[in-house]
């Protein structure tokens, strides 16, 4: 089940991370800083059981959950450099870090069952959710079943969502009704939600946006500039679209080339451990990022203009969020990059000046065309299948945009 009030910010544009994946890497650092909090002191110990029927069991190496559990200990930040060496670091600092597969009766595919011992022979046990794009739950503290984790969870997120916000409106029938009697974009909603979750002013939450659009941008530039990475499947890819088209190789698609080349570059700064945002997920980060950059070069658009179309993004993945998690675990890649194509498909409706039900409309089309989209990750990385469906969530964007804007009868 999904959030009640999902934050733009916390739950759909975020977080901004380092790391093969949202719910595996994002998610371990965010769990191991839970942890580290509740103990109230300096770990010495730690043993973190995953059970062998859930995703874990298979992927805490491959996906970096075993680092990002180890960072979050150490007290790490998910954008820190160093979070890829924090097990060599945990093991400087004398912190006996095991992890184990046992029988745990998890109902979760994702789930952390860790025993925590600190310098002073305290002890914590706890079990914790990852349920995607870097989103925790905390379920059990010493025993006791947690109903309310919000006090537990809320300090470790960028969007400090305050108790019954005033929001403007429930989801997404309601915002419909406000848009169908107002008209205006989708991201005047966008905004006004973030800023009734939030207690902040416009001014305070275009700060935010812009933090992340920043990112966004230089995970392109980066990927462009060229990336290398001892452990991945892949090599660098993305300089390969203007080489090719230079020497007219490809077919004629400007728009097109330019989208698969930005995209490409985003994953491929992912997958080198440089900074992202996972939109919705690290899994879809480039989806959303590089069609951004690429139709904004192309139609020379306004930064205002990108954070709008960043809003009017954020809006339709909180009504995603509203309905479920992001992990692909539970629902397929339709969860991640599907979910990055309709997000994806009203932002490029907000760049053309269209209005909200239109946003709306693009993103139905988009998400008609990925449903049932399976997640099937090779050699346990987020990099194959997942670059060439960030693609085809991509251009999918594109055309459920155009054709909203044609006026199509979603």
């Amino acid at each position: 089940m999904g959030a009640k009030y999902p934050s733009i910010f916390n739950n759909v544009i975020g977080p901004i991370m380092r790391g093969p994946s949202s719910s595996h890497t994002a998610a371990a650092v965010r769990i191991g800083l839970l942890g580290r909090r509740l103990l109230g002191e300096k770990p010495v110990g730690a043993v973190v059981t995953f059970d062998p029927n859930g995703s874990l069991a298979t992927t805490y190496r491959g996906q970096g959950s075993a680092m990002g559990f180890a960072a979050g200990l150490l007290g790490m930040d998910i954008t820190d450099p160093e979070l890829i060496d924090a097990e060599e670091l945990c093991r400087k600092q004398q912190i006996n870090l095991v992890f184990r597969i046992d029988e745990i009766g998890a109902v979760h595919p994702n789930t952390y069952q860790v025993e925590l011992t600190g310098e002073n022979n305290t002890t914590l046990g706890f079990t914790a959710l990852s349920t995607g794009g870097g989103i925790i739950r905390l379920t059990k503290l010493d025993g006791g079943e947690i109903i309310d984790d919000r006090e537990f969870v809320t300090p470790l997120m960028p969007v400090q969502v305050v108790t019954d916000p005033a929001i403007p409106f429930a989801g997404v029938g309601e915002c419909m009704t406000l848009l169908a009697e107002h008209g205006g974009p989708l991201s005047t909603r966008a905004m006004e939600w973030e800023s009734a979750l939030g207690g902040l002013d416009g001014n305070a939450v275009v700060e935010i946006a812009g933090k992340h659009l920043e990112v966004m941008k230089n995970a392109v530039i980066t990927g462009l500039a060229g990336t290398d990475y001892r452990d991945r499947i892949l090599p660098q890819q993305s300089q390969l679209v203007k080489a090719a088209s230079e020497e007219g190789k490809l077919i004629p698609a400007q728009l097109t080339n330019t989208i698969i080349e930005s995209v490409t570059a985003v994953m491929e700064t992912k997958s080198s451990m440089g900074l992202i945002v996972a939109a919705p997920t690290a899994g879809s980060c480039g989806t959303l990022a590089g069609t951004l950059w690429a139709v904004a070069q192309l139609l020379d658009n306004s930064e205002e203009e990108m954070l709008r179309s960043l809003f009017s993004a954020g809006m339709i993945g909180v009504f995603i969020a509203q309905q479920g998690g992001f992990a692909a675990e539970e629902g397929g890649c339709q969860y991640e990059c599907g979910a990055a194509s309709g997000m994806t498909a009203a932002a490029l409706v907000e760049l053309m000046g269209g209005n909200g039900l239109t946003a709306l409309s693009a993103a139905s089309m988009a998400l008609q065309n990925t449903l049932g989209l399976i997640c099937d990750p090779v050699a346990d990385r987020v990099e194959v299948p997942c670059l060439g469906k960030n693609i085809m969530a991509a251009l999918n964007a594109l055309a459920a945009a155009n054709m909203a804007l044609a006026g199509f009868e979603q």
